[in-house]
């Protein structure tokens, strides 16, 4: 026995795929919004890390963003307040009379025979007439820098570190860091994105075909449809021509009846004798 379907279960499940294709959508646009977060954080890393390693081989060799300018700690001799790892922002300083004993900067000095960026705190300033030598020396260092620092040769004044973010910097330099933190995922949205512009073109491609086939299944119904009302149409007809010479016969049948009647009544009243008086 056959059981129709409850008007309430339908509505059900129509809902049910309404949420269904809402669920869908919904974690494709979070899907894109993830790619494109990453992309943009990797597009900035590698432009701030390709700024930066042009910098560091070209001009005077500090980085800047705007004034700020960014440095990893490579040693211990800041420890505690600076610790290997470390990303520090510094300042550029303008007017190097603002500085004072105590402050932490970054300068140009030589260690081991090459010339390299070096954070120290000032721990003396001495005046050199039209200029200023200042004495440095490391937090955990017992004794002050061996060399002093012209003015000319500071960087920067530091204001604050961020934790840890140096060793990604410096990761993001090399060629492996560059190549998984930045090449990596350029690559795979480029890559997502080509699956997705396929994807809409083989999708555009079957409605098209789909519309093109419903066009031809339309054309392909009219003509079957005129086919038959043509065919009906010419059905009438026959009917229509047999109707009328059926009715010609008849008519042609009871004229036949009639005269041979009227010729049978004739010839009765001839062959009837007159009666008598």
């Amino acid at each position: 026995m056959k059981k129709k379907l409850a008007p309430e279960t339908g509505v059900a499940e129509n809902e049910a795929v309404e949420q269904d294709g809402e669920k869908k959508v919904d974690v494709k646009k979070i899907i894109n919004i993830v790619v494109n977060v990453i992309l943009v954080i990797a597009i900035i890393l590698a432009a701030v890390c390709t700024y930066v390693s042009f910098v560091s081989t070209s001009g005077s060799g500090v980085p800047s963003i705007l004034g700020i300018r960014p440095f990893t700690v490579q040693s211990d001799s800041m420890y505690p307040a600076l610790q290997p790892g470390d990303l520090i922002i510094d300042t550029a300083v303008k007017d190097p009379a603002t500085l004072k004993i105590g402050d932490i900067v970054t300068y140009w000095t030589i260690i081991d025979g090459e010339r390299v960026l070096n954070t120290h705190r000032i721990t003396g300033i001495y005046d050199g007439g039209t200029y200023r030598i200042f004495e440095t020396k490391g937090d955990r260092n017992t004794i002050a820098d061996p060399l002093t620092v012209h003015e000319s040769e500071i960087v920067g004044k530091f204001k604050f570190r961020i934790p840890g973010v140096g060793k990604v910097l410096d990761y993001l330099q090399t060629s492996t860091g560059f190549l998984i933190i930045i090449v990596l995922p350029v690559l795979l949205f480029f890559i997502f994105h080509l699956v997705q512009f396929f994807r809409v073109l083989f999708e555009y491609q079957n409605v098209k075909m789909l519309i093109k086939y419903e066009q031809e299944r339309g054309r392909t119904e009219d003509l079957i449809e005129s086919q038959i009302k043509d065919e009906k149409e010419r059905e009438e007809l026959r009917k229509a021509a047999m109707e009328s010479e059926r009715a010609a016969m008849e008519a042609e049948i009871r004229e036949k009846l009639k005269a041979e009647l009227l010729a049978d009544m004739v010839k009765e009243k001839t062959d009837t004798p007159p009666s008598e008086k």
